[in-house]
């Protein structure tokens, strides 16, 4: 079964959004405007339980949330709720889930951007906390205003880095190479095993620590 949701809330700069989801992609993109689009698809097999939205208001955070249960301990067919949001710009949003992709683009900032196993796309968004245990990473950064950190267990992850950032950059992977056009050294080891890397640009101020267990590190100046 298929049941799609659609709602609008004001929201403005100093606000936030938290959402929360278990099964489906999520993808938000930021606008110059003053209302929170949201549409939802939910999707459930016949004999399983439909996933519920909650939504709900605290303070100045608007909190969405999914949750699912089985009907008599049984499911047919996959449950799953996809999201689409359009949200003002200076909103700032955190996002979790545990199966499906997470696409953020074009928010001023963001707290943490995580899931289970699904990629994770982030495009101009000031970031603090990107991770994935089983999925890539592509981090193209705005800016670099506080102290950030990208992870994955098994996946690459591709790091876009402004080139006046205050930052100092350490990545390390277990299993991969790494590939990086910011100034630095990285650990001269035999071609299997941990792999490590430290460069700074500018004066420093903040940290960026990208690791990975199983895959690739490029991290490059945009």
């Amino acid at each position: 079964m298929i049941e799609v949701v659609e709602r609008e809330y004001k929201m403005g700069p100093g606000m936030k959004l938290k959402l929360g989801n278990i099964n489906g992609y999520v993808k938000m993109e930021g606008y110059e405007g003053d209302t929170l689009k949201l549409r939802a698809e939910k999707k459930w097999g016949l004999l399983g339980a439909e996933p519920k939205i909650k939504i709900k208001k605290e303070g100045d955070t608007l909190i969405i949330k999914v949750k699912q249960k089985r009907s008599f301990g049984v499911s047919i067919g996959e449950s799953a709720v996809n999201f689409e949001l359009l949200i003002p710009k200076e909103v700032e949003v955190e996002v979790a889930s545990v199966n499906g992709s997470i696409t953020v683009k074009n928010i001023s900032k963001a707290g943490k951007i995580a899931t289970v196993n699904g990629r994770i796309d982030v495009e101009n968004v000031e970031a603090r906390k990107i991770s994935t245990v089983n999925g890539t990473i592509k981090a193209l950064m705005t800016r670099i205003s506080n102290d950030a950190g990208i992870s994955t267990v098994n996946g690459s992850i591709e790091v876009y880095v402004p080139k006046n950032a205050n930052v100092e950059v350490k990545a390390s992977t277990v299993n991969g190479k790494i590939n990086t056009d910011i100034p630095g050294e990285i650990s001269k080891t035999p071609i299997y095993g941990p792999k490590s890397f430290m460069g700074v640009l500018g004066e420093g101020r903040h940290k960026l620590k990208v690791s990975a267990v199983n895959g690739s590190i490029t991290i490059k100046l945009r």
